[in-house]
C-alpha cells in the first residue's frame, strides 16, 4: 500500500497521529529532502532511515515504488518537505504510475501553505485559484498577470523572497494597483508574519526595509469581480484603440469604459506604440 502523507509546513506540531502511525509502520519511507525527513522522524521518535524522492530522480524512484508494490506487501509511505505532495512537489508522476498499474494508494491530509494563506489574508474564501509558481522570466510574468485579470477566485501563488520585489511590481503595473493583496511567510512558526495591503503599498514597505525578505511566499490577490472582467482590456484592444485615435483620447475613453486610472493607460499606450 502506498501512503502520501502531509507534513508540517513549519511547526512539527502539526503532525497528525495518523501521520505519526503510518511512518513508524512503513516499510519504506521516501522523502522529497531526506535531511529534513529525518529531522522529523526524530521528532516523532521514529528511527528508520528514509530514501529520495524529487524532482530530479522522481520517474526513477517512482519506478522502483511501483515495483517494490507489485512484488510485495510492503506499505511504503512518501512525504514532501512541507505540505503534500504533488502539490507543487514530487508525487504526480507516482500517481500517475499507481493508476496505470492499479495499485492502490491513499493520502493522509495535513496541514497546508495555501489553506493556511487563504484564511489568513481575509480575503474571500468562497472559491479560490491556486496556480502554483509565478513564471521567472519577465516577458512570461508580465502575460501571466495580465491573464490573471480574467480570473473571478481568489488566487494563490507560490514566489521566492528574491522575487518578489519584481513578481509585486508587475502585479501593479500589468494586473491591478487597488487591489488587496496578502504576503504569508514563515505560516505556523514563532515569526508567521501576514502582510496586508495592495501591490504599491507592499513595495513601499519593501522600499523602507519594512518587509523581511526570507524563505518563499504565499502571495494571496483579490479577484476582479465578475464586472471588471468583462471590461478588461489585453494589449491587442489597446493597440486597436491607438489605430484609431491619438494616445490621448484613447486613454481617456479606455478610463470611462473599464474606470482604470487614466494616466496608467496613457502609460501603457505609450509603451505600445
Amino acid at each position: 500500500m502506498l501512503y502520501l502523507i502531509s507534513t508540517p509546513i513549519g511547526n512539527l506540531n502539526d503532525i497528525s497521529l495518523r501521520a505519526i502511525e503510518v511512518l513508524k509502520d512503513a516499510d519504506y519511507i521516501f522523502a522529497e529532502d531526506t535531511r529534513n525527513t529525518s529531522k522529523l522522524l526524530k521528532f516523532i521518535n521514529c528511527e528508520k532511515r528514509c530514501k529520495s524522492l524529487h524532482e530530479h530522480n522522481e520517474q526513477e524512484a517512482s519506478n522502483k515504488i511501483i515495483n517494490i508494490l507489485r512484488e510485495s506487501d510492503n506499505n511504503i509511505a512518501v512525504v514532501s518537505d512541507a505540505g503534500t505532495p504533488a502539490i507543487s512537489d514530487p508525487g504526480y508522476y507516482l500517481i500517475q504510475k499507481c493508476i496505470d498499474n492499479d495499485l492502490e494508494f491513499t493520502l493522509l491530509p495535513g496541514p497546508s501553505s495555501i489553506i493556511n494563506a487563504l484564511v489568513l489574508s481575509g480575503l474571500p474564501t468562497s472559491s479560490f485559484s491556486f496556480l502554483g509558481f509565478v513564471p521567472r522570466k519577465k516577458s512570461q510574468k508580465i502575460q501571466f498577470f495580465q491573464s490573471l485579470k480574467k480570473e473571478k477566485n481568489t488566487i494563490l501563488l507560490f514566489e521566492s523572497a528574491k522575487r518578489i520585489h519584481e513578481t509585486l511590481s508587475c502585479i501593479a503595473n500589468e494586473y491591478s494597483k487597488t487591489k488587496k493583496v496578502s504576503l504569508c511567510r514563515e505560516m505556523t512558526k514563532i515569526y508567521e508574519n501576514i502582510e496586508r495591503g495592495t501591490a504599491t503599498s507592499l513595495l513601499e514597505k519593501l522600499k523602507n526595509n519594512k518587509l523581511t525578505l526570507k524563505g518563499e511566499f504565499v502571495i494571496v490577490v483579490e479577484s476582479f469581480s465578475s464586472n471588471d472582467a468583462d471590461l478588461i482590456f489585453d494589449n491587442k484592444i489597446y493597440k486597436s484603440f491607438l489605430e484609431n485615435m491619438p494616445t490621448k483620447e484613447a486613454a481617456k475613453l479606455i478610463s470611462m469604459i473599464t474606470k482604470e486610472n487614466k494616466r496608467d493607460i496613457y502609460k501603457k499606450l505609450s509603451e505600445l506604440k
